[in-house]
């Protein structure tokens, strides 16, 4: 039994019109494949109202299949999960991670298409094997995006890179305890790249003073994309976001792997204490088809679903 990497993060919009022109024009994103969110399968999958209805595209590069972004707009409207970010502390799926061949052009981009910008960037090393220029910015329906240029050493992780910006690197999720996270991680197959305590980023990570930042960047092997970053504010914590990350409220609602063995999948998911969110549920997805999916929540209330092609 194989777990991908992340296929997908799913994202609800406000508009999706407008949400798809912001990552075409920014990114150079296309559209992998367009289905109505709608049905009792959703319904559990997602923990959706019943009787709510969405209509969603799956973006991202050309030719890309996995780190993909699904935006998904519901015909009632909600709030957003993060608000205006004032509980940063909090725990949950935070942040877009999008790599871009140069910072600044990239920023210029997410301006004048509706976005807004968080922190200036920053540069700083990850590892022995890259640093990277780093910047916070908001998508017009406030979702944080991680915009950065890399500076990867010769043989590292990252270093092959055509040149474009990316699917979803990472998908960045507070947590209470990033060991704990890294455990559960690991248990579905991730590796850890780098695992590092940051400190002295406070006014970057708009941290109090004092709060260091405990990162753990996960990988499936022999994936580069859609790898999991696990953050942990030492010494501030916060809450779960699970009553607020669900439809049709905006921003992060979950991310999806895809599974050789669904059923094996489960039984591992039950041997290590996962709480489910649904039952095993037959749905459609963008790109993939006709799926058999069950959702789970992991360490913190974050949301996560995998799924297997009929």
């Amino acid at each position: 039994m194989t777990i991908s990497e992340i296929r997908r993060a799913t994202v609800v919009v406000h508009d999706l019109t407008s949400a798809r022109r912001f990552y075409e024009r920014t990114f150079d994103y296309i559209s992998h494949g367009e289905i109505d969110v709608v049905g009792a399968g959703y319904e559990s999958l997602w923990n959706m109202p019943a009787g709510l209805a969405g209509k969603s595209a799956l973006l991202g590069p050309v030719g890309a299949t996995t780190g993909l972004l699904q935006l998904v707009q519901f015909d009632r409207t909600g709030q957003r999960i993060w608000g205006d970010y004032q509980h940063t502390e909090n725990y949950g799926h935070y942040a877009l991670n999008v790599r871009v061949p140069r910072i600044q052009p990239a920023i210029d981009k997410i301006l004048a298409h509706g976005g807004r910008s968080k922190s200036k960037p920053t540069h700083w090393t990850v590892s022995a094997e890259v640093s990277a220029w780093d910047s916070l910015s908001y998508d017009p329906d406030g979702v944080i995006l991680d915009v950065f240029e890399l500076e990867p050493a010769p043989g590292s992780l990252l270093a092959d890179y055509d040149g474009r910006c990316s699917p979803l690197q990472t998908v960045a999720l507070h947590v209470s305890d990033a060991r704990r996270s890294a455990r559960f991680y690991a248990a579905l197959g991730y590796r850890p790249w780098y695992d590092k305590l940051l400190e002295n980023m406070e006014l970057f990570f708009n941290m109090p003073k004092g709060t260091s930042l405990h990162n753990i960047n996960m990988v499936q092997p022999g994936a580069s994309l859609g790898r999991i970053e696990i953050a942990q504010y030492v010494g501030w914590p916060g809450r779960s976001q699970r009553d607020r990350a669900v439809p049709p409220n905006t921003g992060i609602l979950s991310i999806a792997m895809e599974t050789d063995d669904l059923d094996a999948t489960i039984q591992l998911l039950a041997s290590i204490g996962t709480e489910a969110c649904s039952a095993a549920v037959e749905v459609r997805a963008p790109l993939s088809g006709n799926v058999r999916a069950r959702s789970y929540y992991g360490p913190d209330d974050e949301l996560l679903e995998f799924y297997q092609r009929i």
